[in-house]
């Protein structure tokens, strides 16, 4: 078997050398993003690799070409003569689950976050598989929404909140909390498709109900609109309830299952009209997001007879979730797998490339 290096994902950066069937993690670096977490990054690759003694026959890295780590694949492959293997961010996410809980067998799989590069090229992050390590294939995920300003509206989770208005109500509705140039032009970008990619991230979306409800507009670090979020939930603890909660619903297209996030935006426009708590609020999205996992679940088992649950991605640091997820899907007789010995977020994805790396060939 070909000795392999894994280079990960772009934040929360790690790398994995596979020697003799074995596995190296390294810790974070950070971003590569920052020079300095980047010099550090190649540092520890040199010295992890002269220990090990190892010389990787095949790269992995993430799909995404403009990835800091796919691109130092790329400048690998010119001085060492390696072979590239380009693996997909979610799929990465849910083969390091199956592996943190050693699970045998088919799975689904489910990788909620917020970036990543698709396979259709557009930004996926709301994504559910099927399959095992040896092949994993996509059967249901949340259904794309433009994000208006591209990147920028992940630092500015108020572009993802209209943009997700724009689409229910369109130009009739009343963007009151925003500027109305900004929101001219947002909607002018959407309407003309510049600099406006296609998401079905669940972190898009966990930014935009953040946004609506008025908890954070533009984010000041990783993760910021999400959290808030999650803790306006703390203000009311009896809040914990799982019987109250808006709708999402389903729809077939091609034979994949997409979740439409509508009837959930619309309750929550309702629920803001009728002077709601941001607590309130919260608490019905986080139900919802915890009952669209087991409605899918129960649809993707009748079709294809698989009760075995893996959960990955960011999104699934948010204790509610995963403390409120799993046990609604044990009632229903699946058997759910968080991550035991490796984080929830991209601090995984290099672990997952080195497995599927090495057993897909």
């Amino acid at each position: 078997m070909n000795d392999i290096l894994a280079l990960g994902a772009q934040s929360k950066s790690s790398f994995c050398f596979v020697k003799s069937g074995g596995f190296h993690i390294s810790d974070y670096s950070g971003d590569l993003g920052d020079i300095h977490n980047l010099r550090n990054f190649e540092r520890d690759i040199k010295k992890m690799q002269k220990k090990l003694k190892v010389t990787p026959g095949i790269i992995a890295c993430d799909l995404h070409p403009e990835y800091i780590s796919s691109k130092l694949a790329a400048e690998w492959l010119k001085v060492r003569g390696s072979r590239l293997k380009a693996i997909q961010h979610h799929k990465a996410h849910v083969a390091s689950c199956i592996f943190d809980n050693d699970v045998e067998g088919k799975v689904i799989g489910i990788a909620f976050d917020g970036t990543g590069y698709g396979l259709d090229g557009n930004i996926w992050g709301g994504e559910f598989f099927v399959g095992t390590l040896k092949g994993l294939r996509r059967v249901a995920y949340l259904k794309y929404i433009p994000m208006p300003g591209g990147e920028t509206a992940v630092r500015e989770p108020w572009r993802m909140a209209l943009s997700y208005l724009y689409n229910i109500y369109g130009k009739s509705f009343n963007f009151a909390r925003m500027d109305k140039q900004k929101a001219r032009l947002l909607t002018q970008m959407i309407d003309k498709g510049i600099n406006s990619p296609l998401t079905s991230s669940m972190g898009r979306l966990f930014d935009a109900v953040s946004a609506l409800t008025g908890i954070c507009h533009v984010a000041k670090y990783e993760g910021q609109a999400a959290i808030e979020l999650e803790r306006a939930i703390s203000y009311q603890p009896s809040a914990f309830s799982l019987n109250n909660g808006y709708n999402f619903s389903y729809f077939n297209d091609k034979g994949l299952v997409i979740v439409d996030w509508a009837p959930v935006i619309k309750g929550i426009v309702k629920d803001l009209q009728a002077k709601k708590t941001r607590t309130e609020i919260s608490v019905k999205f986080h139900n919802a997001v915890c009952y669209m996992i087991r409605d899918v679940c129960r649809l993707l088992r009748k079709k294809y007879k698989i009760d075995k649950v893996c959960m990955s991605g960011g999104v699934f640091q948010n204790k509610f979730l995963a403390t409120h997820a799993k046990p609604l899907l044990e009632k229903e007789d699946f058997k759910v797998y968080l991550h035991k010995n490796l984080p929830a977020h991209d601090g995984n994805i290099a672990l997952g490339q080195a497995i599927l790396a090495s057993v897909q060939g």
